[in-house]
């Protein structure tokens, strides 16, 4: 009996790495929800106002720059 079991543990050889658990199939995602059918007129709209106020963004910094360069530096 011993000589089987000898042979049974020759036989197999755990993995190296234990390999991830195998999710069940019954697991399935749901469906992509579609995107919200919104008018191009409205997009592009949107796009015009987030440019705008990145304009006036680019513009404040532009200033507070030029105020920085004037100010003498802390000795």
């Amino acid at each position: 009996m011993s000589a089987e079991k000898g042979k049974e543990k020759a036989a197999y050889s755990p993995p190296l790495f234990p390999g991830y658990p195998e999710r069940p199939e019954e697991r399935k995602w749901p469906p992509p929800t579609p995107l919200p059918l919104v008018p191009t007129e409205d997009i592009n709209r949107v796009l015009k106002q987030i440019l705008d106020r990145l304009d006036a963004i680019e513009k404040r910094l532009e200033n507070i720059e030029k105020m920085l360069a004037g100010r003498q530096p802390i000795p």
